[in-house]
């Protein structure tokens, strides 16, 4: 071997290490200290979406309580989703980050967009997880490696349903808020959910399973 191509391969096989001891070290090093997002490029079919980036996290409860110190939550659930805020409570908190909540059309394709990289659930059937009776529904941020975008976004499939930012009239006149990607909860099973699935809350509720992440126009 030439080398040149030596120290070439030495120094991919050295940067390729340090990027895995550090994504590694983002999941233990607390995420209420980290700014991590993960860069969704533009689809390639000319639609509306445009390129941005969105947190590789849902924001937690240590997140949210530097925003507003009056937020209370228990003690060992700082990285945790933050839950129980309103949909004005997590607009609020995305102004005040400089983001904004995504809309559905962005939310699902941050989800299903691709890039030649292997992701957890190609080939694999998402297997229901077993909770007791005073087990939380909800875990900390990033705990199952198999809940991970092909662009290493995490939890979009399970933990809390987050906000998005578009909103319509119900029925009775409610302004609701679309809903994406939790936890199903059945029985004592927490079934991951589909890119498909939503539902409807209202903007002023504070839902213990209702949480959110952010996103930033590149």
């Amino acid at each position: 071997m030439k080398p040149s191509l030596f120290y070439t391969v030495v120094l991919v096989m050295t940067l390729g290490a340090a990027y895995n001891i550090w994504e590694y070290r983002n999941t233990l090093i607390p995420v209420s200290d980290l700014e991590a997002m993960k860069t969704i490029p533009a689809p390639a079919d000319h639609s509306t979406i445009k390129s941005f980036a969105m947190d590789k996290y849902e924001v937690t409860h240590g997140k949210f309580w530097r925003f507003d110190n009056s937020h209370k939550f228990k003690t060992g659930l700082e990285d945790f989703p933050v839950v129980g805020v309103s949909w004005f409570q997590a607009n609020a908190y995305a102004k005040w980050a400089g983001k904004r909540l995504p809309t559905v059309a962005e939310w699902e394709y941050a989800k299903t967009a691709r890039k030649s990289e292997f992701t957890p659930w190609d080939g694999l059937e998402p297997k229901p997880l077993m909770i007791g009776p005073d087990d939380l529904h909800l875990v900390r941020v990033g705990k199952y490696w198999r809940d991970r975008t092909p662009f290493g976004i995490v939890d979009m499939s399970g933990n809390a349903w987050e906000w998005t930012a578009d909103t319509l009239r119900l029925a009775d006149g409610t302004l609701a808020a679309i809903i994406k990607g939790g936890f199903v909860v059945e029985g004592n099973e927490l079934h991951y959910s589909q890119t498909t699935d939503s539902d409807t809350v209202a903007v002023d509720a504070h839902l213990q399973h209702v949480g959110f992440r952010c996103i930033r126009d590149k």
